[in-house]
């Protein structure tokens, strides 16, 4: 009895209490300038992130929340610069294992990319230190310019009120003056054809 009972005990310690998810993540490519996802939540310690580079130079280095595309100083990862041809059919690879809950920070050291929004998070909360913070910080504006600058970009282009009006009466008063100014001009001809009549009539009498 003793021994069937260790022998089910020893069974069951071989299970493991949760399987490791691999959660598959994918650096450039025919996407653009993006993780896909950009995102992974509910990562648990055990967990791995599997970065697959494609075209056409990208790495995933760990930053933080505040300075979106600088590199840790200290205790981040980087894999360092992958470059892949567009015509490639094998790809780099580089596995992040996740040992805890805490935020991740990730973005793409190359040149320009990380304030495209080419950014990456595992575990990002919900609330306060979210992703689309994180990302908006990576592009250079806050959450609040972001509300401020989004109700203009949707306005309409067409000038309205005060602005409107006088540019289209501007368009009457020039053609006014242009007016004027051809009378005024007919104006002096007539009255040099007058004097050089009477000027004519004078040579004559004389």
């Amino acid at each position: 009895m003793f021994v069937k009972s260790l022998a089910v005990f020893s069974a069951l310690a071989a299970v493991p209490l949760a399987s490791a998810v691999v959660h598959e993540v994918t650096v450039g490519g025919s996407a653009g300038l993006v993780f896909t996802p950009n995102q992974v939540t509910g990562a648990v310690e055990g967990d791995v992130i599997h970065f697959t580079f494609q075209a056409t130079n990208h790495t995933a280095t760990q930053s933080s929340f505040d300075n979106p595309c600088q590199m840790l100083p200290k205790g981040g990862f980087d894999t360092g610069f992958q470059a892949v041809d567009a015509a490639a059919t094998t790809f780099p690879t580089y596995d992040l294992p996740i040992n805890g809950t805490d935020p991740v920070w990730v973005y793409c050291a190359q040149a320009g990319h990380c304030q495209a929004g080419m950014v990456f998070a595992v575990n990002a909360p919900t609330t306060d230190k979210t992703f689309d913070r994180f990302m908006a910080n990576a592009m250079g504006m806050s959450s609040m310019s972001m509300s401020m600058t989004m109700p203009m970009s949707t306005g309409s282009s067409a000038p309205t009120g005060a602005a409107a009006t006088g540019a289209a009466a501007s368009t009457p008063s020039s053609t006014h003056n242009a007016a004027g100014r051809a009378i005024a001009s007919m104006n002096w001809k007539a009255m040099g054809a007058v004097a050089l009549g009477v000027l004519a009539g004078a040579a004559v009498v004389v």
